[in-house]
C-alpha cells in the first residue's frame, strides 16, 4: 500500500521503494482467516514485530474474539495477582475499528471476499489487505501498513487505507490507546491484572495514557496521534471518547463507492526507567510532536536503512533450498528482533507472548547467546550484564538453599532471584509440584560457559576484569560447596540434567563435566591473573574474601568429580544407574514425524526408563568438540538418538549438529529442518504461545556450527563444514576478535575473507588441516568432506 505522510500543508505519498513489499524470499505470507482462537494467535506470533526494546504481536487491529493481542516491553515484569514475577502484558495502541450505519466491520462477523497478511522481513514491516462484505451487502477493502522503529526503539507506526468498493455515506473510524490489557493467567479464561492507571489525557491531535505496574511501579507511557491524512481539507467530525483504562479517537468522515481515503497513526513508548516520572507527559508529548514535525516519511527511511545494516551482518544464504532458506532467514529476524539493547535477559519466548512468564533460562546462554557473540557482540555483552547485575539475587538463592557462592537461578526475572513456578502442568496432564528451580542446577556452569564463549570470540578484556572474573569465582564457590565429598572421588547428587524426565538423579553427565570444566577455568584464570594482573586479583580478592586455598581446593575438586565413561565402547552413561532403567527404542512415529512411545509406557512412568525427553550426553558432546574422539560421537548419537522423544524445542538443533558430526547426514538434515520450521509449521502444536527462542537461536548454531563447520580452537578458527546434496552454496559472515569473516561453501571449494585493519596471516584450520590466511584476500581452500 501506499502511505501518506504531513510536509507542512501538503502531504506526500511514502514511495513503494521504501515501503513497497519485498522480493518473496523475503516474505511471511499468511492467507485467509480461521476463527478459532488458536489459529488466530498462531498467526498473531508469527507476524510479531519487535526492536529489541519492545515487541509487538501481528494481532488483527479489529481485535476478534479469541485474539492475544499483546505489546512486551523489555525487562517489565510484575507479581501482583501472579504465582510469581512475570513479564507484563502492556497497552495497545494498534487498535482499529470501522462503522458504517451502526454495523462494524470484522473478519468474525463478516464474509470476507479476501484477506492476508504479509510480514516483510527484511524491511520489518506488516502489512495487511482484507476485504470485506458485510451481511448488510456493503463490501469495504481495508489496508494497513505497521512497524515499529529499528533506528528509535520509542517510535511506531500505522499507516492505514480505507476504500469503500459499493456504498458511500457516513463512515466511524475508531483508535486510540487501551489500557484495558491483563496477562493470561494458569487456568482457562483465568486474567491477572498488572496495571493500574495513573494518568489519561487527549487533545485534538494528541491522545496519552500513562500506566504504572501495581508491585514494582514502573510506569508505562504512551503518545499517539491520530488523523486523516489523504484529504485534509474534507469534513471530518472528530471526537475523543474515554471508557474507563481506554481512550479512542472517534473520526467521522462521509466517503464515497470507490474513493480511498488513508489515516496516520504515530506512536510513542517509554518507561520510567528512561525517563524521570514527572516527566514522562512532557517528554512523551514532544516526542511525539517531533515525530509529526519530522514526517513518517523521514522515520521508515531510517527504519529501513537500519535493517539493511543488520541483515547485510546476520543474513545466511543458502542457493538450491527455497524452504530452508526461508525458514533460516524466519529465524534470523527472531533473533533481529530480540536484539538487547539494555542489560536484560532473553525469555525462552522472546518477547512473543506471556509464555514461560518471560523467564531466562539456560536457553540464553546456550542456545541464543552465540548469535549475538558472533554477530553483534555488543548485544550480547548486554545479556551477559543482565547475569552481573543479578548476582546479588544468585548470591541469594545460594544463601537460601544452604550454600556458598552465588547459584543463577532456574528462572530468572528482575532480580536474579529464583522465580520457577512451584507447580504447572505437565505432559501428563496432571498439577504437579516442580523441582527443577531446586535440582537443575546446570543453568550455574551454563551462564558460566556463555561467558567464557563471549570472552573467547571478542576478546573483550575489560568485560571479563570488570564482571567476569566475579561471576566465575563466585559460581565456582557455590559448586565447591554443592559436590559431595565421597572419599575417593566427589559427586553431585540429586539434580536434573537437561533430560527433565528423570528427576533426583546423581551424576548426571553433562552437569558433572560442565562443573569440571568450569572449577578448572577458574583455577585457571585466578592463577592467569595473579601473574599478568596482580592489583586487580588482590582487589577481587579481598572483595570476595578469596584464598589460594580456597582456589586450589577448587582444582582438587574438579580433577576428582565423577564421570561414567567407557573407553571401549565409547559410551557416557547419561547419571548413575541410567543403564540399569528399562530400556526402549522408539521405532513407531505418528504423522507428523513425533515418535511415539512404546506399549506400556506413559509420561507417568517414563522416569523408570531409559526414554529421555531431549538431548543430554550429545550436549554435552557438543559443547565440548575437541574433548571426545570421533568413536564416542558415533557411539553416543546412535545410542541415545534412539530413545530420544524429543519432546522439547531445544532437542532437534542439537541432533542436528550432532548428526553432521557422527556422519548420519540425512538424520540430521531432517533434524534441521524440524528446528528451523518449529514454528512455522508450529511442530508441538502450541506456537500460539510464542516463539520457541531455543529452536531460533539453535537453527542458526545448526547452519553456523553444522553445515558451515565453525568452531574456534585455541587461536584460530576451524572449518569442518558439510553440504547437503540440494544445497549449491552457503554464504554467512561472522565477528572474530576485531575482524570480519566471510565464508561460503561449495561443493569443490570453501572461499574466506577476512576484513581487518592490518594486513596479517591468519592460521585457519579447514578439515583439520593447518593454512594461512591473509586479511582483505579471499582465499579459496578445497572442499573434502568425507
Amino acid at each position: 500500500m501506499e502511505g501518506y505522510t504531513a510536509t507542512g500543508s501538503a502531504y506526500v505519498v511514502v514511495p513503494d521503494e521504501i515501503v513497497g513489499i519485498s522480493s518473496e524470499e523475503w516474505l511471511l505470507r499468511k492467507r485467509g482467516f480461521r476463527r478459532s482462537a488458536r489459529h488466530i494467535q498462531i498467526t498473531e506470533t508469527l507476524l510479531t514485530l519487535g526492536n529489541g526494546y519492545l515487541n509487538l504481536r501481528g494481532g488483527l487491529e479489529e481485535r476478534p474474539p479469541g485474539h492475544s493481542s499483546g505489546l512486551y516491553i523489555s525487562g517489565i515484569y510484575d507479581k501482583s495477582e501472579a504465582d510469581v514475577e512475570e513479564m507484563v502484558r502492556c497497552p495497545l495502541w494498534t487498535d482499529l475499528t470501522l462503522w458504517s450505519e451502526g454495523e462494524a466491520f470484522c473478519l468474525s462477523g463478516c464474509s470476507r471476499v479476501e484477506h492476508e497478511q504479509v510480514l516483510d522481513m527484511k524491511k520489518g514491516i506488516l502489512h495487511r489487505t482484507t476485504t470485506y462484505r458485510h451481511a448488510s451487502g456493503r463490501i469495504l477493502t481495508l489496508e494497513t501498513l505497521r512497524m515499529v522503529m529499528m533506528h528509535n526503539v520509542h517510535l511506531g507506526c500505522m499507516l492505514v487505507t480505507i476504500t469503500p468498493r459499493n456504498f458511500s455515506g457516513s463512515l466511524r473510524v475508531f483508535s486510540g490507546l487501551d489500557g484495558e490489557v491483563c496477562n493470561r493467567g494458569f487456568f482457562e479464561g483465568e486474567m491477572l491484572k498488572h496495571l493500574q492507571l495513573e494518568k489519561i489525557e487527549r487533545g485534538r491531535h494528541f491522545m496519552y495514557l500513562e500506566m504504572k505496574t501495581r508491585e514494582q511501579g514502573i510506569r508505562i507511557a504512551e503518545a499517539a496521534s491520530w488523523r486523516l491524512v489523504s484529504s485534509p481539507m474534507h469534513q471530518l467530525k472528530w471526537e475523543p471518547r474515554i471508557y474507563g483504562e481506554r481512550f479512542t479517537s472517534e473520526i467521522t468522515i462521509d466517503v464515497r463507492k470507490g474513493e480511498s481515503y488513508s489515516f496516520e497513526k504515530l506512536a510513542v513508548v517509554t518507561t520510567s526507567r528512561e525517563v524521570p516520572e514527572k516527566e514522562m507527559m512532557k517528554d512523551s508529548i514532544c516526542r511525539l510532536r517531533s515525530f509529526v514535525k519530522r514526517g513518517v516519511r523521514a522515520e521508515i527511511e531510517e527504519h529501513v536503512g537500519a535493517w539493511e545494516k543488520l541483515w547485510k551482518q546476520a543474513d545466511v544464504v543458502v542457493e538450491g533450498d527455497w524452504e530452508a532458506q526461508r525458514a533460516i532467514r524466519f529465524n534470523i529476524y527472531q533473533l533481529l528482533i530480540n536484539s538487547p539493547r539494555t542489560p536484560t535477559g532473553i525469555g525462552a519466548k522472546f518477547l512473543s507472548s506471556e509464555g514461560y512468564m518471560g523467564h531466562v533460562f539456560w536457553d540464553t546462554e546456550i542456545f541464543i547467546l552465540p548469535f549475538y557473540i558472533y554477530n553483534f557482540p555488543e548485544s550480547a555483552r548486554q545479556m551477559l550484564l543482565y547475569r552481573y547485575n543479578t548476582l546479588p539475587g544468585a548470591r541469594k538463592n545460594a544463601r537460601n538453599m544452604g550454600y556458598r557462592g552465588a547459584k543463577y537461578a532456574w528462572e530468572s526475572a528482575t532480580t536474579g532471584e529464583d522465580v520457577t513456578p512451584r507447580f504447572a502442568s505437565k505432559l501428563e496432564r496432571t498439577i504437579r509440584f516442580i523441582y527443577t528451580g531446586r535440582e537443575e542446577d546446570h543453568i550455574v556452569s551454563d551462564v558460566i560457559f556463555g561467558l567464557e564463549r563471549y570472552f573467547r570470540v571478542t576478546g573483550d578484556e575489560a568485560f571479563l576484569f570488570d564482571y567476569g572474573l566475579e561471576m566465575i569465582f563466585l559460581t565456582a564457590r557455590f559448586w565447591a560447596s554443592r559436590v559431595v565429598d565421597a572419599g575417593d572421588r566427589y559427586e553431585i547428587r540429586c539434580v536434573i540434567g537437561p533430560d527433565e524426565f528423570h528427576e533426583h538423579v546423581d551424576n548426571n553427565a553433562y552437569t558433572n563435566y560442565l562443573v569440571k570444566w568450569h572449577l578448572n577455568l577458574a583455577v585457571m584464570l585466578f592463577r592467569y591473573i595473579g601473574k599478568t594482573h596482580p592489583d586487580l586479583l588482590d582487589n577481587l580478592a579481598v572483595r570476595l574474601e578469596l584464598t589460594g586455598e580456597e582456589v586450589d581446593s577448587w582444582l582438587e575438586v574438579s580433577r576428582g568429580l565423577k564421570l561414567s565413561r567407557d573407553r571401549e565402547s565409547g559410551l557416557i552413561e547419561q547419571f548413575d544407574g541410567y543403564f540399569d532403567l528399562r530400556d526402549y527404542e522408539l521405532s513407531r512415529f505418528d504423522r507428523s514425524g513425533h515418535p511415539v512411545l512404546p506399549r506400556g509406557v506413559t509420561y507417568r512412568n517414563i522416569q523408570s526408563t531409559q526414554l529421555i525427553k531431549q538431548a543430554d550426553v550429545l550436549m554435552l558432546l557438543l559443547l565440548f568438540p575437541h574433548a571426545f574422539s570421533q568413536k564416542e560421537i558415533i557411539a553416543n548419537f546412535t545410542y541415545y538418538e534412539k530413545r530420544t522423544v524429543h519432546k522439547s524445542s531445544l532437542s532437534h538443533c542439537i541432533h542436528a549438529m550432532m548428526g553432521i558430526r557422527a556422519k548420519k547426514r540425512l538424520r540430521a538434515y531432517s533434524f534441521f529442518m524440524k528446528t528451523a520450521l518449529f514454528d512455522l509449521d508450529n511442530l508441538h502444536k502450541n506456537t500460539d504461545l510464542g516463539i520457541h527462542a531455543a529452536a531460533v537461536g539453535g537453527t542458526w548454531q545448526a547452519v553456523i556450527y553444522g553445515f558451515g563447520g565453525l568452531s574456534i580452537k585455541s587461536d584460530r578458527l576451524a572449518l569442518n563444514p558439510w553440504l547437503p546434496k540440494k544445497w549449491r552454496s552457503l554464504s554467512f559472515s561472522v565477528h572474530w576478535r576485531s575482524r570480519a569473516v566471510d565464508v561460503t561453501v561449495f561443493h569443490n571449494r570453501v572461499a574466506v575473507l577476512i576484513h581487518s585493519d592490518e594486513e596479517e596471516n591468519i592460521p585457519l584450520s579447514l578439515y583439520r588441516k593447518m593454512y594461512m590466511v591473509t586479511t582483505n584476500m579471499k582465499t579459496e581452500l578445497p572442499y573434502c568432506a568425507s
